[in-house]
């Protein structure tokens, strides 16, 4: 658990120094993801999808504190059969201990996330904010993406992914891309030690 841990530290650290883009945060979650199912013998927790539409309903919760959040997490249950997890103003350099990591990173229901950067006029501070679409799903233990939702199957990287995603109107079979992000961002985490 010490191992997932220090890779959740460094990952958090990468995460924090890249200027994010939408495909960038949702391939370092991912990876993340993957490292707690790995590492917890978790058998069902989805690969994350980027939803947009997400970040509207961040840019809600900035407009309600004029764009300074104190840090916290709020569940939106308006939809009856999703539940919102929204995590305003994440600051990473707070994010001392493996609980906090796991409440942003882990999560076996959570199935979209969406992104904002923004900054707080007041301090000047950049605020971190993500929102993810969350199903009532139960942790399975068992080998990483053994134990997939129906209608999804099992990443290289031990994630369940969806078998076919829409990408412009048409339903296209998904490949394995998603074990090499993996390796990339653990090469990057190993290259740190160096």
């Amino acid at each position: 658990m010490k191992t997932s841990l220090l890779v959740l530290a460094l990952l958090v650290h990468i995460v924090h120094s890249f200027r994010d883009t939408r495909a960038e945060t949702l391939q370092l979650f991912n990876s993340a993801r993957s490292l707690i199912a790995k590492n917890a013998q978790i058998a069902n927790m989805v690969e994350l999808e980027y939803l947009p539409r997400l970040e509207s309903v961040l840019y809600h919760h900035l407009r309600e504190t004029e764009g300074c959040p104190d840090t916290r997490i709020v569940y939106d249950d308006s939809d009856s059969e999703v539940l919102k997890e929204i995590h305003l103003n994440v600051k990473f350099e707070n994010m001392k201990d493996e609980q906090s990591a796991l409440k942003l990173f882990g999560g076996v229901g959570k199935t979209h996330m969406g992104y904002v950067e923004s900054k707080c006029m007041v301090t000047g501070e950049e605020v971190h904010s993500y929102a993810f679409y969350t199903m009532n799903n139960g942790e399975i233990h068992g080998p990483p993406g053994s134990q997939c939702p129906q209608g999804s199957r099992a990443t290289s990287d031990g994630l369940c992914g969806k078998r076919y995603k829409r990408k412009e109107g048409k339903f296209e079979k998904m490949g394995k891309t998603a074990g090499q992000l993996v390796d990339q961002g653990l090469g990057m985490v190993a290259g740190l030690g160096k």
